[in-house]
């Protein structure tokens, strides 16, 4: 399960800090969002738009350099500032998991045998 990193120091840094408590959530789910949709940093506006704020909040972060307003696919949104500095693209996200699911299919295969090789004794 691929996990939204946040750096141990933003709480110092000069872009949070003037960025403020509520765009920082805004910040922080958007960014829940597209590690769980693998948008690699996109946020679409509707999803900004559904939160009391999002809007101003948005622009907040564009304000200080953490998002940048931007499209995909024809969809009007926000990019997360050096998104891939910090978080696996979705392509990694994929080859993790097809490797995570190959050692378990290998893991399996040796269960099956083992239990075959023991019924023989």
């Amino acid at each position: 399960m691929p996990f939204f990193r946040t750096d141990d120091q933003m709480h110092g840094h000069p872009k949070a800090r003037r960025a403020g408590l509520s765009a920082l959530g805004l910040w922080d789910m958007s960014g829940s969002h597209s590690m769980a949709y693998k948008t690699d940093g996109f946020v679409p506006e509707w999803f900004v738009a559904s939160w009391r704020g999002g809007t101003k909040a948005a622009e907040r972060l564009v304000s200080v350099g953490l998002w940048s307003e931007s499209e995909r696919d024809g969809e009007r949104g926000y990019q997360f500032h050096d998104w891939h500095d910090y978080q696996p693209s979705a392509d990694e996200i994929e080859r993790d998991r097809e490797r995570a699911r190959e050692r378990q299919r290998e893991s399996r295969r040796r269960l099956r045998e083992g239990k075959k090789e023991s019924e023989k004794e």
